[in-house]
């Protein structure tokens, strides 16, 4: 039990640490931008402030030298004592009006302030730090004080008789040189500074900014918004854009095909698990704002469970803003309004994209003004059911949060598909369209992340994975011969003019059936 326990602390630890690397790295272009701009301002008042340069010149204080052993120890050691006290005359008046007079200055404060005394630990070794504008200034500064040293200490320690010598002196010892480099501002001292605050101002960015952003990133970040699980995730690529189908696009890039295709099949899978004994037949495509690629979604969806033999049925339900004639390429001014309103039959309304036997497509029709009075009628519901059928119906619903034309649809079909595009909708969005479709009790069967980013550290972040090298795809030497395609489109046509004659007269007794009841 303990082990487990210890296990699970250490993947939360590393999740909680993959997390963090996450965040910093998604953000990675403001925290740039953030250490960059800290270093120029850095940089900048570096610039500005005046250049001060410093020298240092030394002294020693020695005692008169003993005629034994025991003599020199002692002197060495009464002359560590006095440098203690030569330190603090450096900084006094008396050697600052002596420095004054060797420098022809007529003030003392100034020269004060550039001096820095310092007695290095156990020894008698005097350093004299001068500052001026310029390095010859400060050269001969130092060594000016500490010659002002030495003469204030002689007259200090010369003995009152004036017969024998002083017991102590303080002599020059090493003269200042003039420096090559500024000691203020420290260019290098000023970079580790910018870099220190730089990281650290980007490091709350990055925190302040992971926060405050309410966009949703991943798959774990949708299920614990709504209740209802991810059943798909589609890649972002060019091939598969804003109103494209895959089917419709060259194998130039069989590797980005592949990628989405399995996407799609997977969603097909996913959505026939979703409640096993009575899969869903009637399935509402929507999303919570617009430009989150529902519309396209529910086309390829439609194409990927026609390429499964299962007959399906697309209709554009958006009576706002219709799209699905155009992703289809269908005649125009002939759909789901004509049916409901009498003028045409549904035999007559549906379209056959292409040639596939197993895919009907009903438009939108003409633009009604009461879009979702048609869309709650007892004519729709009874289209739907009837059709319901012979295949599985896909209705392509406006945007929940535009709308109420989705919470309707929600009514009389199995299921809601939410689409939810990645680093499009926010988690407030989200909750609000997921709580919109459950208070007219809606079912929302899951939720499909769309456009996730198939490489870098987004694709990571938000659960996709994509083998650039697992892929399926024949050679020149499995491709099917004339004849055997020959055949196979024969057999596909025959099959699917039987399938579509079937279906088109079991749609057409089951809605004449409601009719007649009602």
């Amino acid at each position: 039990m303990s082990t487990q326990v210890e296990a699970a602390e250490t993947r939360s630890r590393t999740r909680d640490l993959r997390d963090f690397i996450s965040m910093l790295r998604r953000y990675w272009v403001g925290e740039l931008l953030i250490l960059l701009a800290t270093i120029a301002v850095v940089a900048v008042f570096t610039a500005l402030q005046p250049r001060v340069y410093s020298a240092t010149a030394s002294g020693l204080t020695q005692a008169a030298s003993g005629e034994s052993l025991s003599m020199a120890l002692a002197g060495d050691t009464l002359a560590k004592s006095r440098a203690e006290t030569y330190v603090r005359i450096a900084t006094s008046d008396a050697v600052a009006k002596r420095a004054a007079t060797a420098l022809g200055a007529k003030g003392t404060g100034g020269l004060l302030g550039s001096i820095r005394a310092n007695l290095p630990s156990g020894t008698a070794v005097i350093e004299i730090t001068a500052s001026a504008n310029s390095p010859d200034e400060a050269a001969k500064l130092a060594n000016v004080w500490v010659q002002a040293l030495a003469d204030q200490v002689k007259e200090l320690e010369a003995p009152k008789d004036g017969i024998n010598d002083a017991a102590l002196s303080f002599a020059p010892l090493a003269a200042a040189r003039a420096p090559y480099l500024p000691s203020s501002p420290n260019l290098q001292s000023a970079f580790m500074l910018a870099l220190a605050a730089g990281l650290a101002l980007a490091f709350v960015y990055g925190l302040l900014r992971n926060h405050f952003d309410r966009k949703v990133r991943s798959v774990a970040q949708i299920e614990a918004l709504i209740d209802a699980p991810v059943i798909g995730i589609v890649p972002s690529s060019d091939l598969f854009g804003e109103r494209l189908r895959v089917v419709d696009q060259p194998e130039s890039d069989t590797r980005q095909l592949f990628a989405i295709t399995e996407a799609l099949r997977e969603l097909r899978t996913n959505l026939s698990y979703v409640n096993v004994d009575r899969p869903p037949r009637v399935i509402v495509i929507t999303s919570s704002i617009p430009g989150e690629g529902k519309s396209t979604l529910a086309s390829n969806l439609a194409d990927a469970i026609a390429a499964a033999s299962s007959n399906v049925v697309l209709i554009d339900c958006d009576l706002r803003r219709p799209t699905q004639s155009g992703i289809y390429s269908l005649r125009g001014g002939v759909g789901l309004t004509d049916v409901l309103s009498g003028r045409l039959s549904i035999n007559d309304a549906m379209q056959a994209p292409g040639n596939d036997p197993h895919l009907r497509v009903l438009g939108s029709g003409r633009i009604p003004p009461n879009p979702s009075e048609l869309l709650g009628s007892r004519t729709m519901k009874e289209l739907v059911e009837a059709l319901a059928e012979v295949a599985t119906v896909i209705l392509d619903a406006p945007p929940v949060l535009s709308v109420t034309d989705a919470a309707v649809l929600s009514t009389i079909a199995d299921g809601v598909v939410l689409t939810v595009a990645a680093k499009q909708v926010t988690s407030e969005q989200l909750e609000k369209s997921f709580r919109g479709i459950v208070r007219v009790r809606g079912r929302v069967l899951g939720a499909v992340l769309n456009k996730v980013p198939s490489n870098g550290i987004d694709a990571y972040d938000y659960g996709y994975y994509r083998s650039d090298y697992y892929y399926t795809a024949k050679s020149d030497d499995e491709k099917p011969t004339a004849a055997e395609a020959a055949t196979s489109e024969a057999s596909d046509s025959t099959a699917g003019e039987m399938t579509e004659a079937r279906d088109s007269a079991r749609g057409e007794r089951a809605l004449a059936r409601r009719r007649a009841a009602r």
